[in-house]
C-alpha cells in the first residue's frame, strides 16, 4: 500500500513539475501558429517563418516505404508483437499466478532525407533533422505468422516464445508530392546562396505538419493534457498535505479540492498573463522585422537594377560597335575573279572581326535584356510579397491588440498600434533601367 502511496505521490508531483512547462509550451507554439502569417518560398526571409507547399525531392533522393511501398521524404516504422505474461495478484488473500496478453515493441525504424517545400513562386530546402514531424499514417495492420510480410516487415525478427503469433505494423510518413506545413527558422544555405529551413538550437519551434489545421490542433491537444495532468496533480498533493497535517482526513477532502484549486488557478491565471504579454510583444517585434524585410528588398531593387541597366548598355554598345565594323567591312569588300569565276576578298579589317569572333564567339545583347527584364520582374515580385506579409502581420496583431484579454495587456504594456504598408517615398517608387539614351 506504501508502495502505491509513494507512486501516486511520485505521478502527481511529476503533474506539477512537468505539466505547467509542457503546457505553457504548447501554448507557446499554438500562438506562434496563429500569429505567424504564410510566407511564399520566393520571399524567404531570415528568421522564423510559416511555409505551406507540397514535398518534393531530387531524382533518386527518395525514400521508399518498407510496409506501403511508397516515396516518401520521412518514414517511421514501429511493430509490436501478440504475447502471452504471466503475472502475480491477491485472490482471497492468497497468492495468484495469472496469463494476460500484451503488446510489447520488437522493431522500429526511422528514415529522412533532405527535401523541398514548393509553392506557386518557387521552392526553399527544408533539413528535417531535428524537427518535431507529424506525419500521416501510411499503413496500420495486424498479420499472423501464416502471412509471408510477418517476418519481413519486422526486419526478419523471429518470434519470442511466448508469442501469440500476432504482429501489429505501423508506418508513418510524408510522401512526395503531398501537401505540407513548415514552422521553423530559415537561414543561409552553405553551398549556394539560398535559404533553408533547419533546426536551430536558439529557435526551439521546427513542426513539420501535414497542414496547419492538424498542427494546431495538435498543439492544443496536447496542451489539454498537461493542463488536465497538472491540475490533478495540484488537487491530489493538496489532499496528501491537508490530510497529513489533520488526524481527521475525511472532513479535509472539500478543503484539498478547493486548495488544489486555487493552486490551480493561480498558476495558470499567471501563466496565461505571461504567454499573452510575451505574445503581444513577439507579435510587434515580428512587425518591425517585416517592415525592415520591406525596406530590404526595396533597397536591393534599387541597388540590383541599375548595375543590370548598366551591364546590359555597356554590352548592347560593345555589340553595336562590331555591327558597325561589320558594315563598314562588306563596304569594302573587294571582286576579283579567279578561273574564270568571282570571288570575295575581305579588306584588313577582316582580321580584327575574324579576332573577335574567336575571343567573343556570341554577340547578342538581347540576352542580356531578357534577363534585366527577368531581374526586374523578380525584384517586383519580392518586394509585393514582403508588403503582402508586412500587412498581414499587421492585421494580426492588431486584431490581437484590439480584442480582450490582449487589449487591456496592449495598454498596461503600452504597446503602440502598427499600420498598414503605405508606398511613398523615393525608394518605395519603381526603379526605372534608363536604357534609352544609350542603348
Amino acid at each position: 500500500m506504501e508502495g502505491v502511496i509513494a507512486g501516486l505521490l511520485l505521478f502527481c508531483a511529476l503533474g506539477v513539475a512537468l505539466g505547467f512547462p509542457g503546457a505553457f509550451k504548447s501554448l507557446r507554439t499554438r500562438r506562434l501558429i496563429e500569429n505567424l502569417p504564410t510566407a511564399k518560398t520566393k520571399a524567404v526571409f531570415i528568421g522564423l517563418v510559416e511555409l505551406k507547399g507540397t514535398a518534393e525531392c531530387e531524382v533518386g533522393s527518395a525514400i521508399v516505404a518498407s510496409m506501403s511501398g511508397k516515396s516518401c521524404v520521412y518514414v517511421a516504422t514501429s511493430v509490436e508483437e501478440e504475447r502471452l505474461e504471466k503475472y502475480r495478484t491477491k485472490r482471497n488473500g492468497r497468492s495468484v499466478t495469472r496469463t494476460r496478453r500484451v503488446w510489447r515493441p520488437i522493431a522500429s525504424n526511422s528514415q529522412q532525407t533532405l527535401f523541398y517545400l514548393r509553392d506557386e513562386t518557387g521552392a526553399v530546402r527544408v533539413d528535417p533533422n531535428g524537427a518535431k514531424v507529424e506525419p500521416e499514417l501510411l499503413l496500420y495492420q495486424t498479420l499472423t505468422r501464416t502471412q509471408p510480410e510477418f517476418y519481413s516487415w519486422a526486419g526478419g525478427v523471429r518470434e519470442a516464445f511466448n508469442s501469440c503469433g500476432r504482429r501489429r505494423f505501423r508506418e508513418v510518413g510524408i510522401p512526395l508530392h503531398s501537401s505540407i506545413y513548415v514552422l521553423g527558422r530559415s537561414r543561409l544555405r552553405t553551398d549556394v546562396v539560398a535559404a533553408e529551413i533547419a533546426a536551430d538550437p536558439e529557435e526551439p519551434t521546427f513542426l513539420i505538419a501535414q497542414t496547419e489545421k492538424s498542427a494546431r490542433n495538435n498543439q492544443s491537444f496536447l496542451e489539454t493534457c498537461y493542463w488536465a495532468w497538472a491540475y490533478l496533480g495540484c488537487v491530489v498533493l493538496t489532499g496528501f498535505v491537508a490530510y497529513a497535517l489533520s488526524e481527521r482526513g475525511e472532513p479535509n477532502a472539500a478543503l484539498a479540492i478547493l486548495g488544489g484549486s486555487a493552486v490551480f488557478v493561480a498558476i495558470w491565471s499567471a501563466g496565461v498573463a505571461v504567454a499573452t504579454a510575451n505574445s503581444l510583444v513577439d507579435l510587434r517585434r515580428r512587425v518591425d522585422q517585416a517592415k525592415a524585410n520591406v525596406d530590404v528588398e526595396l533597397k536591393r531593387r534599387s541597388d540590383l537594377i541599375p548595375a543590370l541597366a548598366s551591364a546590359a548598355k555597356c554590352l548592347a554598345r560593345y555589340e553595336r560597335e562590331w555591327r558597325a565594323m561589320l558594315a563598314t567591312l562588306r563596304k569594302q569588300r573587294k571582286i576579283v575573279r579567279v578561273d574564270g569565276a568571282e570571288a570575295f576578298v575581305p579588306s584588313a579589317l577582316a582580321a580584327r572581326l575574324f579576332a573577335a569572333r574567336e575571343k567573343y564567339p556570341e554577340l547578342r545583347s538581347n540576352q542580356a535584356f531578357a534577363y534585366l527584364q527577368r531581374q526586374m520582374a523578380d525584384a517586383e515580385d519580392r518586394v509585393a510579397l514582403a508588403r503582402e506579409y508586412y500587412n498581414n502581420i499587421v492585421e494580426n496583431y492588431e486584431t490581437r491588440r484590439q480584442t480582450v484579454p490582449y487589449c487591456y495587456v496592449a495598454s498596461f504594456l503600452k504597446l503602440p498600434p502598427a499600420k498598414f504598408f503605405e508606398a511613398k517615398g523615393f525608394e518605395a517608387k519603381t526603379v526605372a533601367a534608363n536604357l534609352e539614351k544609350e542603348v
